[in-house]
């Protein structure tokens, strides 16, 4: 019988709740790679032998970690007990959660936005292989351009470009963070896209192809490792393209449907 990862000795319980105590074990150990992503944890008895705790006071450590979404609790004939190591996308929905409880409206989120992406820009543009990453860039643009009739399908490339450009960014934190937001706004701009196709608004055709030349100026300016251009033609691209999404009659940001079902993948990356 294999043991549990980590640290093997026992460490005294010495929290008001004892599930809390066990949770909290667990937690250090997903969160220091201990318990890697994907694994599972050993059976309830063999976890019985490790904590000392209840069998009830167990099931609700695992309930707690499972609500985190650190753990997937699987039933029926193929279960157990699935470690879940925190992503971008699953930090993303719990962040989106709060704008949307909070009533944020499209207009703040968008503001945030034209703040923290021309900044990733420029990190780009610094970046000592600044030139593949516009070389990567110009290959997202390019798919935009092929799907240019489809208007749905032309904001979801965009979109990947966007993406592109915060992750580009080197410095992990900024990505991180940057990268949460841009998830957060891209599942708002695919609901303006679909919504805009269903009612015939969506830009013309040749309002798109603008989008495609500010993406390549900022590309050029990414290549040309130029972070003051760089900066400037990403917030003037933003501003000029938020108008849309972030109208003045659009709704605040929301991450849930009318039936409480996620509208973001928080689970993408995994796969």
């Amino acid at each position: 019988m294999s043991e549990l990862p980590g640290r093997q000795h026992r460490m005294p319980l010495r929290t008001p709740r004892v599930a809390e105590a066990v949770a909290a074990q667990l937690r250090l150990r997903i969160l220091e790679g201990d318990l890697v992503d994907g694994a599972e944890l050993p059976p309830e008895a063999q976890l019985l032998q490790e904590f000392p705790a209840s069998r009830p006071s167990l099931r609700e450590a695992i309930r707690i970690l499972e609500t985190e979404g650190l753990l997937t609790v699987r039933r029926g004939k193929v279960g157990g007990i699935v470690v879940r190591s925190p992503t971008a996308h699953s930090a993303a929905y719990h962040m989106g959660l709060l704008l949307h409880s909070r009533s944020i409206p499209l207009t703040d989120l968008a503001t945030a936005r034209n703040l923290l992406e021309p900044f990733c820009a420029e990190q780009a543009a610094l970046r000592d292989d600044h030139g593949a990453v516009g070389q990567r860039l110009r290959e997202l643009n390019d798919e935009a351009e092929a799907v240019v009739a489809d208007g749905p399908a032309f904001t979801g490339a965009s979109v990947k470009f966007h993406e592109a450009l915060v992750d580009a960014a080197g410095n992990q934190t900024l990505r991180m963070f940057a990268g949460m937001m841009e998830s957060i706004w891209s599942v708002q701009e695919r609901g303006w896209a679909r919504r805009a196709a269903d009612e015939a608004s969506y830009p013309s055709v040749e309002l798109r192809r603008e989008v495609l030349r500010a993406h390549d100026s900022i590309l050029k300016a990414i290549e040309a490792g130029d972070a003051d251009l760089a900066g400037r033609v990403t917030r003037a691209h933003l501003k000029a393209s938020q108008l849309y999404v972030a109208s003045t009659d659009a709704p605040s940001v929301r991450v849930v449907d009318e039936y409480g079902m996620p509208r973001m993948d928080y689970d993408a990356d995994r796969s």
